[in-house]
């Protein structure tokens, strides 16, 4: 590290510090200096936990338009990259067996419409042949969105980072930030591990550590860790080919891709699952929730909506489970920008789709930093729009946990 000093100092090097560190290298005038500091090595914390599912219908227009930022920015990255990113675009299949979920894919053959993508309704047989393992039953309808694919999070992650570095900025790993550093009112920069760094603006990407972080300051920021959590099952090329599309079940919440070989399922918790932001270990792997650690009583619990349209289930063994953290907002929307500590901007809350709203969340913190009109309304993403709360209270953690029970898209 040769210089304490810089001009933009980002905080954090998951896919949101690294699509941020990317969007502002681009847009930054010549000679401007980004410095990006990381705890340990770069996407192995919350970003290596993701399922990854990148869709397009977003009822909200905003987070449609960060979603489709993503996807301009795989294609600008592939231009500038060695090797192309892995992005499989599969499209993904929505499948509705009662009423609720018919009218989910009404208002998602809708919305569709209105972003100019293409929403496809399937037979019963098209299902079939698109995903063997799926079975629709006599009254399963489904919706096919062409657009959609996933990728794996930490080559995005990486591809982020190096075309930053290629532009310049500094990144710099194993090195924590105890606290920051604020002068006469304003941030001015961070104590780590490695000693003091000074900057003209802090952008804090930390993910589930920011709360804790920031409330040393007296910012509150109104997310809570809630667990997001897949399985992944043994393998079965026949069944789960790997150009089958990804598959949204909104009646059982729950959702799958495939993943080398196997399937990857996800089902969200009907119960609270959190955790505390004041205890936070270094390192987030294996961290145990406040309930229900392995995940069974979630799967039991959802197990027989799953089986009925994946009956397989019953024969197949499960290779993998993977429980990550995701850090969950009361609305279920980000929290991006400014800060009341003049100095410092946030980028998180991202309520399990940071990988999708990457390419979107980079461009908007870039433009917030650089204090250029931003290409979304980022009005309903503003960090202080829930007023006065408390992120260690239990109440407000349940809160947000909730907020990820009630979802219903990928």
């Amino acid at each position: 590290m040769h210089h304490s000093s810089t001009d933009f100092l980002i905080i954090g090097g998951g896919i949101l510090g690294a699509s941020t560190a990317w969007a502002l290298a681009q847009r930054a005038p010549a000679g401007t200096r980004i410095r990006l500091i990381e705890a340990g090595m770069s996407s192995t914390a919350t970003t290596s936990q993701a399922a990854a599912l990148l869709t397009q219908v977003r009822p909200d227009a905003a987070m449609a338009a960060m979603v489709a930022e993503t996807f301009t920015a795989i294609e600008a990255l592939n231009v500038v990259l060695d090797d192309p990113l892995p992005l499989r675009m599969v499209g993904s299949l929505h499948l509705a067996t009662t009423p609720a979920g018919r009218n989910y894919l009404q208002q998602t053959a809708d919305t569709a419409a209105r972003l100019g993508l293409t929403a496809e309704r399937l037979s019963p047989d098209r299902i079939r042949a698109m995903s063997p393992w799926l079975e629709p039953g006599a009254d399963g309808e489904a919706l096919f969105v062409a657009q959609d694919g996933y990728m794996d999070p930490v080559q995005l992650a990486q591809g982020y980072l190096t075309a930053a570095r290629r532009l310049g900025v500094d990144v710099v790993q194993h090195c924590r930030v105890e606290r920051l550093l604020v002068e006469q009112g304003r941030a001015v920069g961070v104590l780590t591990s490695q000693g003091k760094l000074h900057a003209e603006k802090l952008i804090c990407c930390a993910g589930p550590w920011s709360v804790a972080l920031l409330a040393q300051h007296g910012i509150s920021l109104a997310m809570a860790p809630v667990r997001s959590h897949y399985w992944i099952s043994e393998d079965s090329p026949q069944l789960f080919p790997i150009d089958s599309p990804m598959v949204i079940l909104p009646d059982i919440n729950a959702y799958a891709r495939p993943e080398v070989g196997g399937l990857l399922f996800g089902l969200r918790d009907r119960q609270a699952v959190y955790g505390d932001p004041a205890r936070l270990p270094e390192d987030i792997h294996g961290y145990l929730f406040n309930r229900d650690p392995d995940g069974w009583e979630c799967l039991e619990d959802g197990y027989d909506g799953l089986s009925s349209i994946f009956p397989a289930l019953e024969q197949l063994g499960l290779a993998h489970y993977i429980s990550g953290v995701s850090s969950y907002t009361p609305d279920g929307k980000p929290l991006l920008g400014e800060t009341a500590l003049p100095g410092l901007l946030v980028a998180s809350g991202c309520s399990g789709g940071g990988i999708a709203l990457s390419g979107g969340i980079g461009r908007v913190l870039a433009e917030v930093a650089l204090g250029r009109q931003t290409f979304i309304n980022t009005e309903p993403f503003n960090v202080d729009r829930f007023g006065l709360i408390d992120p260690f209270s239990e109440a407000f953690r349940i809160q947000c946990a909730q907020a990820r029970s009630q979802k219903k898209s990928g």
